[in-house]
């Protein structure tokens, strides 16, 4: 076995970047349509992550009076119960999320009218309703699914044998831990898209067209310098291309939305449009300095690097005992 470390995690993912890309890509077209869906925008699902991240954090904290406390997904709602809600500024909340203040307030105001928050003598905290928590511990159980899946790609390149099963039964015992840690990650990382295009679901659409590249792609094993070397590259895979209906149909974003957001990404050269068939296509320019750049893959790769050493670390630790 390679050894666990977050260095390590990092060459392997550079190293096996499209194949990687097409896993990645796909878990979190996933994660932010489900976001889309539940809270009616990105924005909206990253305000109520930010909230659930706090709410985590402060369950773990209990185990510095009790080492045996249940963090477990069974535990969680009834951990959740006893937990309230801190004070946290507007203005620290817009400068954690990379939201502008007035779109911050707003949005959580929203939140608090659709029972996702909940405001308690001027704190704000993520209190939903009994329906919220049931959908939302069904949504958890999937996504706990793909989480193990994406982990069992890097463990396997480590030569770390470990099962997806069993990753999964270990994120459901220990959830709040495992969660805690991945919220931080998934909100570093609508951070980034958001300073990046000033509109999350902007990164969202073009997730939907990188990922047709990635599953042309992956029939070779192209590593992030080989991409970042040669653009040209992409002039293989030029076929691969998608409509605007259908990334209405995977994303749940309003089609004429979703046309109108394409062609963003076409005058910010990220993209492509056919003129005859009116798909849209990756292109070269791309992964210049200013779009989708080697160093703000680089940035991704280090957030979410850093969870997957957190995840196979601790993992090792408690299969080891």
């Amino acid at each position: 076995m390679k050894q666990i470390s977050k260095d390590n995690i990092e060459k392997i993912i550079l190293e096996n970047w499209v194949d990687y890309q097409y896993l990645f890509i796909e878990f979190q077209s996933k994660f932010l349509s489900g976001l889309h869906i539940r809270y009616q925008s990105i924005e909206n699902g990253n305000l109520a992550l930010y909230f659930a991240r706090q709410t985590h954090q402060s369950i773990l904290r209990q185990k510095d009076y009790d080492l045996g406390f249940n963090i477990s997904l069974e535990k969680f709602w009834e951990n959740h119960s006893v937990i309230n809600p801190k004070h946290i500024s507007i203005i620290k909340i817009a400068t954690d999320t990379a939201l502008p203040k007035e779109t911050a307030r707003r949005k959580i105001l929203l939140l608090i009218k659709q029972k996702v928050l909940s405001k308690q003598n001027k704190n704000i905290g993520w209190l939903p309703s009994e329906q919220y928590k049931k959908d939302y511990t069904l949504n958890i159980i999937t996504e706990i699914e793909e989480v193990a899946r994406l982990t069992s790609f890097i463990c396997k390149k480590l030569n770390y044998s470990i099962s997806s099963e069993t990753m999964k039964k270990e994120i459901e015992k220990r959830f709040s831990f495992y969660w805690f840690h991945f919220l931080e990650a998934q909100l570093e990382y609508l951070r980034l898209w958001s300073k990046q295009l000033n509109d999350i679901e902007l990164g969202l659409i073009f997730l939907q067209v990188a990922h047709l590249f990635t599953a042309k792609a992956k029939v070779k094993n192209i590593s992030h310098k080989n991409l970042y070397d040669n653009p040209n590259t992409f002039k293989e895979f030029i076929k691969a291309s998608i409509s605007a209906t259908s990334v209405s149909e995977v994303t749940k974003i309003p089609r004429a939305t979703c046309v109108r957001k394409l062609r963003t990404l076409v005058l910010l050269k990220m993209i492509s449009q056919d003129k005859i068939s009116k798909r849209f296509y990756l292109i070269p320019s791309v992964l210049s300095e200013d779009l989708i750049s080697r160093k703000l893959t680089k940035n991704v790769v280090k957030i979410f690097s850093n969870f997957f050493f957190i995840c196979t670390r601790a993992m090792n630790i408690k299969i080891s005992n």
